[in-house]
């Protein structure tokens, strides 16, 4: 038989990480076992399904390399592959089983349902709606007051048991099993439903998702029993949290936007939000609820960030795209969050994998229990490794994939400077982002000094003296690497001081800091008279 793992994601919002494991850890077990890689899109819920998020996830997937042989725009003859095309299907399938008597009409309003609820917590009870008895008379006056029923799925009677791949044996007693909504009360099916008939109707045999959803396989194996169904095999995924151990999501990026605004407004002295309105240009009654966390409207916390020049938590997807990462590195790292791939024949422990090799050790076995924690920094490394090893044309490639959904500075450059500014930090930077951060003092002259760079270079050892003689020198080199090279010993060698004596008070002229690169490999980055200019304007700055 063909393994088939799908994944189905619900387009109301964008491709999460925790998301973008699951598609990983789908893909991996069907290509290791030559299977089928199925992507469905499940819009039941359409008042918050969008056809934006649906464009967002696909490109997030395709961003990653993570393409699936069976869904939207792969049609193999089991489609179409969005659930809201698929209505006709869903009432078929319902109608089997009206006819079977497995489902029956439910009136109560949303109130109601809320009642009950409550009166459940009262008495120290879960809550399980079961049948409620209603006669003929009392069903017309639902009819008459203009109500429209749902459908209920009878619960099975009987303990349901899930043999999972990942956690073993999990058992819901029978009295835990409720009667589940199947199509809502705008004639739409849920997603409890949907999901159960696509996954028989698209020969899914393998499904893997997060630990979240481990409650309701429950209510799936009810479904495939009422239907006669004989289920797929299951394997739920530990969750991915914070390094706090709290869970990872978008409320992250509002906490981190109000603690950056607070800061900034200590900072200015400030005693309200005016000014931080004007900055982002956001309406001051609407900063002012995001402030009181009245909501976690991430426009206004990505508003603020960009105001503020501040870095918010990476997410999703999209984020890690913009921040200059590239899908390799992602991929390897969420590949290693929550599964060992095991050791080397020698022993030794690898963490840098190509996707194919990722395939090829896969083992759902080697899976863990115990929830993840999302290591920035350790992403971050990973990434640094890949941005380096990775051949030239390639990292092309994912440069020029970054640009188009980043506002870098880099873009507009000469490809040749581009390429040689590239050279120079590949090896130092862990992103995209960072690298354009470290190099910018290469086309933005520098506004301030670090000052111990200052105390140590320029104030002591006769480093600010030193600058006029180096200008004079410069304003005659052969403008080269080698020609600079030479001329600068020289007068090293004439001053009978080390070339670390010249060179640093060069870095911080130019720069703003002692720590650069090669620093004649970065001097040939600039134009002659730049260099002068730069130096005359810190020998003003560094006099005073």
């Amino acid at each position: 038989m063909t393994v088939v793992t799908r994944f189905a994601p619900s387009p109301t919002g964008s491709l999460h990480v925790g998301g973008a494991r699951t598609a990983l850890y789908c893909l991996l077990h069907a290509r290791h076992h030559d299977g089928r890689f199925l992507l469905r899109i499940e819009d039941t819920d359409q008042a918050r399904s969008t056809d934006e998020s649906t464009r967002g996830i696909l490109r997030d997937l395709r961003w990653l390399g993570l393409l699936w042989d069976e869904g939207p725009e792969q049609d193999l003859g089991r489609g179409p592959y969005f659930q809201s095309q698929r209505l006709s299907i869903y009432l078929e399938h319902l109608e089997r089983l009206k006819a079977s008597g497995h489902v029956y009409e439910a009136w109560e309003t949303r109130d109601e349902l809320k009642a009950m609820r409550d009166a459940a917590v009262a008495r120290k009870e879960d809550f399980r709606y079961r049948q409620r008895p209603l006669s003929d008379a009392q069903i017309q006056a639902y009819r008459d007051e203009g109500r429209t029923p749902v459908l209920r799925l009878k619960a099975p009677g009987h303990d349901v048991r899930v043999q999972d791949e990942v956690f073993g044996v999990v058992v819901a007693p029978a009295d835990t099993v409720e009667d589940i909504v199947v199509l809502k009360d705008d004639g739409f099916p849920t997603y409890h439903f949907a999901v159960v008939i696509d996954d028989e109707l698209m020969e899914v045999t393998q499904i893997l998702r997060g630990q979240e959803h481990l409650n309701n396989t429950f209510k799936h194996l009810g479904l495939m029993e009422a239907l006669g169904w004989e289920p797929p095999k299951f394997g739920h995924m530990p969750l991915i949290f914070n390094p706090d151990g709290t869970k990872m999501g978008k409320r992250d990026k509002a906490k981190a936007a109000r603690e950056a605004a607070r800061v900034a407004r200590d900072a200015r002295k400030e005693s309200g939000w005016a000014w931080l309105a004007e900055l982002t240009g956001i309406d001051e009654a609407e900063l002012i609820r995001f402030m009181k966390k009245k909501n976690d409207a991430i426009p206004t916390a990505e508003a603020i960030a960009l105001a503020l020049d501040v870095d918010l938590p990476m997410i999703e997807v999209m984020d890690f795209r913009k921040a200059g990462y590239l899908p390799e590195a992602l991929n390897n790292y969420l590949a290693l969050l929550g599964w060992n791939p095991g050791a080397e024949p020698d022993g030794t422990e690898r963490e840098i994998f190509t996707l194919d090799e990722l395939v090829a050790r896969w083992d759902l076995g080697r899976v863990g229990r115990t929830n993840a924690k999302f290591d920035a920094d350790k992403l971050r490394w990973m990434n640094g490794e890949y941005l380096r090893s990775l051949p030239d044309e390639v990292i092309d490639q994912h440069l020029a994939s970054w640009f188009e959904v980043a506002d870098s500075e880099l873009q507009d450059m000469d490809k040749a400077r581009r390429d040689a500014i590239l050279a120079l930090y590949r090896p130092r930077a862990n992103s995209f982002r960072e690298l354009e951060r470290a190099a910018r003092w290469l086309w933005v002259r520098p506004t301030a000094y670090d000052d111990k760079s200052v105390k140590k270079w320029i104030l002591k050892g006769g480093g600010l003296e030193r600058l006029s003689p180096i200008r004079d020198v410069l304003a005659e080199a052969e403008w080269t690497e080698a020609g600079l090279e030479t001329a600068l010993n020289a007068l090293a060698e004439a001053q009978e001081v080390g070339l670390g004596k010249i060179a640093q008070p060069i870095r911080v002229a130019l720069s703003g800091a002692a720590a650069t690169p090669g620093l004649f490999e970065c001097l040939v980055l600039f134009e002659r008279a730049e260099v002068l200019a730069r130096i005359d304007a810190a020998v003003q700055a560094l006099s005073a």
